[in-house]
């Protein structure tokens, strides 16, 4: 026979959650829950009403099996070396600047198979 639990209920179990130092499907089979039924109860009542505060979870922080990480970002500025594009022709070495626009090279190179 299924037992019903009001919301009120499932707001405990899950208050209890925080504080269970195994899986998720641990702690279902210790309440008797089944692990479809508390994930779908866990999103009906919201994440916010059964998250523990930022003390809570600083003195829960020993007994979890996770840890939890603050990415930031560093930003870095090189500089590269652009070197000279070196075209060998018939003729001879033609040299043009690396920041010279592409559309530009492709002119001239168009321009010399003619």
């Amino acid at each position: 026979m299924t037992t019903h639990k009001t919301s009120q209920q499932w707001r405990q179990l899950l208050l209890q959650r925080n504080t269970f130092s195994g899986t998720n499907i641990e702690f279902c089979q210790q309440h008797n829950v089944s692990i479809t039924t508390y994930y779908k109860q866990r999103a009906l009542l919201g994440k916010q009403q059964y998250q523990p505060s930022v003390s809570e979870q600083t003195s829960h922080a020993t007994q979890s099996r996770f840890i939890q990480l603050k990415q930031t970002t560093t930003e870095v500025c090189t500089q590269t070396h652009q070197h000279p594009v070196l075209f060998d022709t018939r003729t001879g070495q033609l040299t043009l600047s690396a920041d010279l626009a592409t559309i530009d090279i492709l002119t001239i190179i168009k321009g010399l198979m003619v």
